[in-house]
């Protein structure tokens, strides 16, 4: 059976035996598809609407910054299974074996939020992107540090560790 995805801090677990494990965390698809409508909305405007060149060249950079984030959004995510843990940005994907990391944390203050890092025993570090992991209704701080405290737990099962 194959894993199904989990958005945000919900991971999913489909497993028949503890090799086959493996959770999947990407942002909930209504996000990159509530902002793609944003974008249609704004190309419609300029479209059909014959907007003033200021509300245009608004519009055109609002659909633009929308465009990017729908598809930073749609790429992003975090595997883990019971080979290692992979992470995946805008331009890059970065797997890491479970003979290679040190330990998975949460630590505070990169890109201004709380994440998951997966340090590696050569002292390198890869960062889960924050807004990966940010919970989709707010919350408190104690709170949402708690659920990126279990998913680092969850994360650190798998490997087999105890964290």
């Amino acid at each position: 059976m194959s894993p199904r995805t989990a958005s945000y801090s919900l991971a999913v677990d489909d497993s028949a035996t503890d090799e086959d494990r493996r959770q999947i965390w990407r942002v909930p698809p209504a996000l990159p598809a509530l902002t793609l409508l944003l974008v249609s909305g704004m190309a419609a405007l300029n479209i059909y609407g014959h907007p003033t060149p200021p509300a245009r060249v608004f519009t055109l950079a609002l659909g633009a910054v929308g465009l990017g984030a729908a598809i930073s959004w749609l790429r992003m995510y975090l595997v883990a299974d019971g080979e290692g843990v992979g992470v995946r940005h805008l331009r890059r994907e970065v797997w890491t074996a479970w003979p290679d990391i040190d330990r998975v944390e949460v630590v505070t203050h990169v890109r201004g939020a709380n994440t998951v890092r997966i340090a590696r025993r050569n002292g390198n570090f890869v960062d889960v992107p924050p807004s990966l992991l940010q919970p989709a209704l707010p919350m408190s701080k104690p709170r949402a540090i708690a659920r990126l405290d279990g998913i680092a737990r969850q994360i650190n099962e798998l490997g087999g560790r105890r964290g």
